[in-house]
């Protein structure tokens, strides 16, 4: 009978199943895990550009027309990533170590937003639903992204942001 002996090679001392973030600075986090789960990373973070063949440097095959958000030599991903990050953990069953100071989200409640609307704003200015709702999802999550058609009130959402945090 034949035995089988198996082997397995590691670039780092990390737990497997196990990714360790840490904040770099404002913008970037540190991701640190086995390199297959970095590989994971890259490709669940990875994107194809619309339209990219049209590019002189798809053309001149100087870039393959994909946009990689994680970085795995530098183990740098966005920080507005991370709530991706916690779905890509619970989708394979990763468990995730971070700092304090990345868990920490601030709570924000809709009566609070309400009473600095009245406070802060004159009574010449009131905002509709959704620019409450815009504003309430950009200061509880302190990162966002927020698509709005033409003539919506961009300015006037960035107007109360604004003023929450110079308050």
């Amino acid at each position: 009978m034949l035995s089988r002996t198996v082997l397995t090679f590691s670039d780092s001392p990390m737990e497997p199943n196990k990714l360790q973030i840490s904040k770099q600075n404002e913008v970037y986090v540190k991701i640190d895990a086995e390199s297959v789960i970095k590989q994971e990373l890259s490709d669940y973070f990875t994107f194809s550009v619309p339209n990219a063949k049209f590019t002189p440097a798809y053309r001149n095959r100087m870039w393959d027309g994909k946009i990689r958000l994680f970085n795995a030599l530098t183990q740098q991903l966005y920080t507005g990533l991370l709530p991706y990050v916690k779905h890509f953990c619970y989708e394979r069953d990763y468990e995730i170590e971070t700092a304090d100071e990345l868990d920490v989200q601030p709570v924000f409640t809709n009566d609070e937003a309400y009473k600095f609307v009245k406070d802060q704003l004159s009574d010449k200015f009131k905002p509709r639903e959704y620019q409450l709702k815009s504003f309430l999802y950009c200061i509880r999550n302190e990162r966002a992204l927020i698509v709005s058609p033409t003539a919506s009130g961009k300015s006037f959402i960035i107007y109360m942001i604004s003023k929450w945090y110079s308050s």
